[in-house]
C-alpha cells in the first residue's frame, strides 16, 4: 500500500520502437488496453477530447501537438525516449567521435 491507501503495482514496461509519427498513437493504445483503462478515462486524465484520443490511437493524427501527446503518455505513466537511429541500418556511415577542440584556438591559426 502507498501512503495514499492505494495498492502499488509494478507493470513490466516493454519498449516499443516508433519510427513514424502515426505509430505513436497505436503504441500508446496498446499500453492503455493492457492497463485496462477506457478511452474516456484516459482522455479525462490527459485533458484531451475522447474523439481526438480515438483518432490519435488509430494513427490518424501524425501531426498531433506534442503537448497533447506528452499528456497522454504521462497519464499512462509512460516515458518517451528519443535515440539516434542505427545509421548502419539505414545505409549511412557511422560518425567518428573526435576529441573536442578549442574552436577559438583553431580559428586563430587562420588570423593574419
Amino acid at each position: 500500500m502507498s501512503p495514499y491507501g492505494d495498492i502499488r503495482y509494478c507493470r513490466h514496461m516493454a519498449t516499443a520502437r516508433v519510427n513514424r509519427p502515426d505509430d505513436l498513437g497505436p503504441a500508446l493504445r496498446e499500453v492503455r488496453v493492457a492497463d485496462n483503462i477506457t478511452q474516456s478515462a484516459l482522455a479525462a486524465l490527459a485533458r484531451v477530447g475522447r474523439q481526438w484520443l480515438n483518432a490519435f490511437e488509430m494513427g490518424d493524427k501524425p501531426s498531433a501537438p506534442l503537448d497533447m501527446v506528452m499528456r497522454v503518455a504521462a497519464a499512462l505513466d509512460v516515458t518517451v525516449t528519443l535515440t539516434p537511429p542505427d545509421r548502419s541500418r539505414i545505409g549511412m556511415q557511422e560518425s567518428v567521435d573526435y576529441e573536442p577542440i578549442d574552436l577559438e584556438a583553431h580559428l586563430k591559426q587562420f588570423e593574419k
